[in-house]
């Protein structure tokens, strides 16, 4: 059971419920967009303990975070793998998508769709 706080007016009570999500799309890049519209398509329960705690946004941004820097470490493994010659530009783009391809199926497997 999720414990809130109410406010009295005219008689009722209203719960006291800050959300944080003000200017959230804003606030989160890819991965946490990704995050807060998986939640609230699939995962609605937890989506909505999140945000009537509060702590909805701060989810987001956490897992936009982590998915970021987890994204860029995979890139920077691949690519050290798999060398890019200076004079072939195309091939060098290839590359570069790939490893962007390859690190957003990991991460969206490993962090934004559990």
């Amino acid at each position: 059971m999720i414990d809130l706080e109410y406010i009295g007016i005219n008689g009722l009570l209203y719960p006291n419920i800050e959300t944080g999500m003000e200017n959230i799309e804003n606030d989160l890049s890819k991965y946490g967009l990704f995050r807060l519209r998986y939640l609230h398509k699939y995962k609605f329960g937890m989506y909505r303990e999140l945000f009537l705690t509060g702590k909805l946004a701060e989810h987001c941004k956490q897992i936009d975070k982590t998915a970021f820097d987890r994204s860029e470490r995979i890139q920077a493994d691949w690519l050290t793998a798999h060398p890019m010659t200076l004079e072939d530009t195309m091939e060098r783009i290839r590359l570069r998508t790939q490893a962007q391809t390859i690190a957003d199926e990991i991460v969206f497997a490993e962090l934004i769709y559990t």
